[in-house]
């Protein structure tokens, strides 16, 4: 229908080829046309303003949950500090040990040294101590037998003899039951 309208409004001599813009300045036309009223539609919106955005409020959540990472980021803090605390305790405990170690030799060493039999000798001359002479020298002879004689004080009577024995046999029937 639009080829006829063109053929209609144009006039042609038999031949197209004496006029070969006709169909594309009547396609210009139409096409300019149509453009205008899309123009025309979007003059007559309203433009619409940019929305503005509700700001965003933190949930309880995400605050609670950056409240312990807060926490726990804060403990870990405190540990490295008590961990830094006690390793140099420890190495200052080290190096006193060390040094207990170093003065327990040098007292296990005189230690010993009191009891060398030189430095005994030396002692007892420093003091005066000298060896014995023959004169101060007693012999004491204890060729007789060896007995042993044992006495009470306060003989007990009748009574407390019977009361031992009592107790000795009781003491006796108690170690045969054990």
């Amino acid at each position: 229908m639009a080829d006829q309208r063109r053929r209609i409004n144009t006039t042609t001599y038999g031949n197209l080829a004496y006029d070969l813009d006709a169909l594309v300045r009547q396609r210009n036309l139409e096409e300019a046309g149509r453009v205008r009223e899309q123009e025309r539609r979007v003059q007559t919106q309203p433009r619409r303003q940019a929305e503005v955005q509700p700001r965003a409020k933190a949930s309880p959540l995400v605050v609670g949950a950056v409240a312990m990472l807060a926490a726990m980021v804060l403990v870990l803090i405190m540990g490295y500090v008590q961990l830094t605390t006690i390793s140099g305790d420890v190495a200052k405990m080290k190096s006193d040990l060390a040094t207990l170690n170093d003065q327990h030799v040098s007292l296990l060493t005189k230690y010993e040294q009191t009891f060398d039999l030189a430095t005994v000798k030396e002692a007892a001359e420093a003091a005066g101590m000298s060896k014995p002479t023959g004169a101060q020298i007693e012999y004491v002879d204890l060729s007789g037998c060896d007995t042993a004689v044992v006495y009470q004080s306060g003989a007990g009577g009748l009574l407390s003899d019977i009361a031992e024995r009592v107790e000795q046999s009781f003491a006796s029937l108690v170690e045969y039951f054990r």
